[in-house]
């Protein structure tokens, strides 16, 4: 979700269907972002709602888009570890440790949520050469997996960059990753 200014406002006015928007916006990832430290769907699901309901009970706090993800972000790894803690029965292995680790998977995910919303306005074809391209898979993977010759799938992902490029132009950090994936 890109959570703006506007989204902010509303939410520390009290607006519950810019809350309800968030939380559709964000849910997913952050659950994401839970199942990297613990496996358990059922607590990931009831931690994120747990944050989202203190969420709303501290709304008038958040002036920011960037703080607000930040927190929502922060309290979901704090209330994960808090539950390996009481329970020790989770390795902590492959948790973020860090501000550092938290920042770098909130930008991933980010980065991730800007390219495939981005690639769901793009032409069917073209958007599933897209997403088999940033999958991993070669121009000759793709083309067979799609049933098309390969300068069928080299005009469509240069068409598909091109679009998601226009898409895309006020998300810089987006297009640089593109720019790499698609050379």
């Amino acid at each position: 979700m890109n959570l703006s200014t506007d989204h902010i406002i509303k939410l520390t006015q009290g607006d519950e269907s810019v809350f309800n928007e968030i939380y559709d916006g964000m849910f997913h990832s952050l659950c994401l972002f839970g199942y990297k430290m613990i496996s358990q769907e059922d607590v990931v699901s009831d931690v994120v709602q747990e944050v989202f309901v203190e969420l709303w009970k501290k709304r008038e706090q958040f002036t920011t888009p960037i703080k607000t993800r930040a927190y929502l972000y922060t309290a979901v790894r704090n209330k994960i570890l808090n539950h390996i803690r009481n329970k020790r029965t989770v390795s902590l292995e492959g948790t973020p440790r860090d501000e550092e680790d938290v920042n770098n998977y909130i930008t991933a995910e980010e980065t991730y949520r800007l390219i495939s919303e981005a690639v769901k306005h793009l032409p069917e074809q073209t958007g599933r050469v897209i997403e088999l391209a940033l999958n991993g898979y070669g121009n000759p993977e793709i083309a067979e997996n799609l049933n098309v010759s390969i300068n069928t799938v080299k005009t469509l992902k240069k068409n598909g960059y091109a679009k998601l490029r226009v898409l895309l132009k006020d998300q810089v950090f987006v297009l640089m990753i593109l720019a790499e994936i698609f050379k």
